[in-house]
């Protein structure tokens, strides 16, 4: 800006205004740059309570993590052992089954029912024989599902005469097995020996 020339310098009165003008325009600037700062402080404040939130967020998290581990950890150790009491039942009962058939083998002529016998005894032996192939670190070896084995012979057996087999009777039946195979007709009387 330029200011007119007066007889002692330039003229007072524009000087002033343009003082006025400057010193306006410094107010306005400042207060603008106060109210950004007031702006950014507040972001900062938030921005740290979102912090802080989502560092107590990561521990809970975290901790739910360990415990959730903690908890898989716990329900494969007793996976482990509810497999390994549930395959010393079967093979409790294979044992029996095993004596039975022998039993009616020397008793009885040889059958379809007797061969049908003998294919459910060679199966088993078969199931029972792939349960003792466990790998050294137990049920984390994606070839080893006892569970997953007996459900996908019994859904084959299952689809293939179309009845379905209840294994948790099977393995847990509630009478004896003499008196399941009298019930059948295969044992009589002193059979039971």
């Amino acid at each position: 800006m330029k200011f007119r020339t007066v007889r002692n310098g330039y003229d007072p009165e524009e000087v002033e205004q343009y003082f006025k003008r400057v010193r306006e325009t410094y107010d306005e600037t400042l207060v603008s740059q106060r109210d950004r700062i007031f702006e950014l402080k507040d972001a900062l404040v938030k921005a740290e309570n979102a912090l802080a939130e989502y560092d107590g967020k990561k521990e809970r998290i975290s901790a739910a993590i360990d415990s959730a581990l903690s908890k898989a950890d716990e329900i494969e150790r007793l996976t482990r052992r509810k497999v390994a009491k549930e395959l010393a039942v079967l093979r409790k009962f294979h044992r029996r089954w095993v004596g039975y058939y022998a039993r009616m083998l020397e008793k009885y002529p040889v059958d379809d029912d007797l061969e049908k016998a003998g294919e459910i005894d060679a199966e088993i032996s078969r199931l029972l024989g792939e349960a003792d192939e466990v790998p050294a670190d137990g049920l984390r070896s994606d070839d080893f599902d006892p569970v997953g084995m007996i459900e996908e012979h019994l859904a084959a057996d299952g689809a293939e005469d179309g009845t379905d087999f209840d294994y948790d009777a099977a393995a847990h039946p509630s009478e004896n097995l003499g008196q399941i195979l009298r019930d059948l007709g295969l044992m009589f009387g002193d059979d039971e020996k």
